[in-house]
């Protein structure tokens, strides 16, 4: 054998009845022996005070004493370190559990010895704890191929999983792209119930994928909800009982019921559509659009607003229905569309050419998302546009519609009734429209510049008086001739009044000494 065993010294103890090694070693063992050993009835001692031994009962158990006191007993179920005592355990050292192990009890603070606090790991019957004094410990789970599958930075409150969580406070999810390509919308983050096969859970959007999903329902149910980000479209869109509902664009657009913000053209059929910007539309196939209800009482059903102040409203009383401040306007324009200074109330009249408008329509071709689903094509229609010089309706010209270039063709928009105008040149002049309120295009580029105004012809306005007039209330007023008005001769309302005078207070004076005095319009 490749051990020796050399025993130095073997003594009786006569004074214990024992056995005294003085020295006991192995060869290429490593087993040494210091000071004594005495074999005394059931005990071990290990030095020469007594003080450290074991005990051999006779119950099957061996314990370790320290000053007469034992720490650690060994039976045949079960190894027990006493309260207040300190198990290390090297690093070196190999812990294995052949079996499964039952009520391990409470293993309270496993210390990592780098740094005061001492509770790392705690484990008591009712929690494990880690990071119990809060220090700046990260915890993480490796996987075969990711050594932060779960990541939990300890000192900035983050979590990660599948990658450090850099991105800000929270859970952040990611996974290699690996396998996936731009169509196969493969899932991120799946929490699901159900079945295989249904749409259920959530999926989130990865770099190379299109859609990003929430579904609500299992068991393949028809009539699942979702919330998706289309990454191709670049649209949230809302679904209930399996159809889209509503959707967000890129630009801040949202749809109920259509996918086409502007339902004012009649392209997208009925629904509910905002444009980025502030620019509500409601459009519907038949039937009423809207409808404003008061339930208990009377009062407003709707109030106009301008710089936060309400300028206007729509009331109801009993069942009559009242449009307060009421002025009536029409749209009209001057013969060549230039847009000359025009002092507020000055008269207007009409003449013999009616108002020309123009658009352009176009049509948006039919896709395929990413699911297979194909999006039908959509008919656009500009926003009224000046006539491009040499062109006619019918003719084909460019439009970009969100950064899209199509082909389009100018149509003729219907007008039946609207006449241009001119400021009044003839006294007394029986083709008095109105007078002038304001430029309805504001250099926008919205219309094209078309240069429509707003011409007040019944209602409440006011109506540029020529300076050398004097008013009355009660007076009726006509054309002077010159784009101002003067006090009719007599009481009779005629077909060249344009309005009777409400108030003698003069809201507006002109550069010229004309000035504004609030009346009733007649015009209409």
């Amino acid at each position: 054998m490749a051990s020796e065993i050399k025993v130095d010294t073997i003594s009786e103890k006569t004074s214990t009845n024992g056995v005294t090694i003085d020295s006991l070693s192995i060869k290429d063992g490593g087993l040494v022996a210091e000071g004594n050993i005495d074999v005394n009835g059931n005990n071990l001692v290990l030095d020469a005070n007594a003080n450290t031994y074991l005990d051999a009962g006779t119950d099957d158990t061996i314990k370790f004493y320290v000053s007469g006191a034992h720490d650690l007993t060994i039976s045949a179920n079960a190894i027990n370190v006493l309260s207040g005592t300190t198990l290390t355990i090297d690093s070196g050292a190999t812990i294995t559990n052949s079996g499964t192990a039952n009520g391990f009890g409470a293993l309270a603070g496993i210390d990592d010895q780098t740094s005061s606090n001492d509770d790392q790991l705690t484990i008591t019957d009712s929690a494990v704890i880690i990071n119990e004094d809060s220090d700046d410990l990260d915890f993480r789970v490796e996987s075969n191929g990711n050594a932060n599958m779960l990541f939990v930075d300890g000192g900035s409150n983050l979590v990660g999983v599948g990658g450090d969580p850099d991105l800000g406070t929270g859970l952040h999810i990611r996974l290699s792209d690996t396998g996936a390509s731009a169509n196969n919308n493969a899932p991120q983050l799946v929490i699901e119930h159900g079945t295989s096969n249904e749409q259920c859970g959530i999926s989130i959007l990865s770099a190379n994928d299109m859609l990003g999903n929430i579904f609500f329902g299992d068991d393949g149910d028809d009539d699942i909800g979702a919330l998706r980000y289309n990454h191709d479209g670049n649209l949230m869109t809302f679904v209930t009982a399996a159809s889209e509902r509503m959707r967000i664009d890129g630009s801040g657009n949202w749809m109920v019921g259509t996918t086409a913000y502007q339902v004012y053209d009649n392209s997208s059929g009925e629904g509910l559509g905002y444009e980025n910007g502030g620019e509500l539309q409601v459009s519907r196939d038949s039937g009423v659009p809207f409808y404003a209800n008061r339930t208990t009482n009377d009062g407003t059903l709707v109030n106009w607003n301008q710089a936060g102040t309400t300028e206007g409203s729509i009331t109801v009383s009993g069942s009559t229905v009242a449009y307060n401040a009421f002025c009536g306007t029409h749209w009209s324009r001057l013969a060549d569309n230039s847009k000359p200074t025009i002092l507020r109330g000055t008269v207007m009249e009409s003449i013999a050419t009616l108002l020309d408008w123009y658009a352009c329509t176009y049509t948006i071709p039919a896709v395929t998302d990413s699911d297979g689903n194909v999006v039908e094509a959509e008919k656009g229609k500009t926003a009224e546009i000046s006539l491009p010089d040499g062109k006619s309706a019918g003719d084909v010209i460019k439009h970009t519609h969100q950064g899209v270039e199509y082909d389009a063709t100018i149509v003729k928009l219907d007008n039946e009734r609207l006449p241009m105008c001119k400021i009044s040149d003839t006294e007394d002049s029986k083709a008095v429209y109105g007078v002038f309120m304001d430029w309805d295009d504001k250099d926008d580029g919205d219309d094209g510049d078309v240069n429509d105004m707003y011409v007040a012809s019944i209602g409440a306005f006011v109506v540029r008086v020529h300076s050398g007039e004097t008013v009355a209330i009660g007076d009726y007023l006509q054309s002077k001739g010159d784009g101002t008005a003067k006090v009719q001769a007599d009481d009779i309302l005629r077909a060249s009044t344009i309005g009777k005078v409400t108030s003698t207070e003069k809201t507006i004076t002109h550069a010229d000494g004309s000035y504004c005095v609030p009346c009733t319009l007649h015009c209409g």
